[in-house]
């Protein structure tokens, strides 16, 4: 079965080291992160050219306390 593009971005994110951007908005696409900060606003814009056209995901980092159910 194969995975699509937001299923591959998704499971980039739950394995990846994003512990330097606890508390920020991360945009990720095709394995790698392509744009980050506090702003989502201006995190969507730089990923939107980042990716060329592609899929991202977006997230919000969360922070150390947070529980994830």
């Amino acid at each position: 079965m194969t995975q699509t593009i937001q299923e591959s971005n998704y499971q980039y994110f739950m394995r990846a080291d994003i512990g330097k951007y606890v508390g920020q908005w991360i945009a990720i696409c095709e394995d790698r992160i392509i744009s980050n900060g506090r702003n989502l606003k201006e995190v969507v814009a730089k990923a939107k050219l980042a990716s060329e056209g592609k899929k991202f995901l977006l997230a919000k980092v969360p922070s150390q306390e947070t529980e994830i159910f």
